[in-house]
């Protein structure tokens, strides 16, 4: 369940770099929109099917080493895509946006 717990947050991040990639791309709002859902929705129980069995067997050094390195691509992503797209919106979302987040952390935090 922990893991299940930890996978479901993820998605919500990646879910808008998906989108805000597929609108860079040339992509209309409903389209991007359409595409992020499916990849999201086909793509993380596949890989959670296919990724345990080899994440498993990881020492667990090793594997807080990659999460790392996940972790950082993902900060990399979001600060090059999502920070110019959140100097666009107007302050009351993003402020909204940011609060949201903290909740969910703290949320999260509470329940581990």
């Amino acid at each position: 369940m922990l893991a299940v717990t930890g996978r479901v947050p993820h998605e919500f991040p990646e879910g808008i770099i998906t989108y805000l990639l597929l609108l860079g791309g040339g992509f209309s709002k409903k389209t991007s929109l359409i595409f992020a859902f499916l990849a999201a929705s086909l793509t993380t129980p596949l890989g959670m099917r296919v990724s345990y069995p080899i994440i498993s067997q990881i020492d667990k050094p090793l594997l807080g080493a990659l999460l790392s390195l996940s972790a950082g691509e993902l900060v990399y992503v979001g600060a090059t895509h999502l920070l110019p797209q959140a100097e666009k919106e107007h302050r009351k979302y993003s402020l909204f946006a940011l609060s949201a987040g903290v909740l969910v952390a703290v949320i999260i935090m509470l329940f581990k």
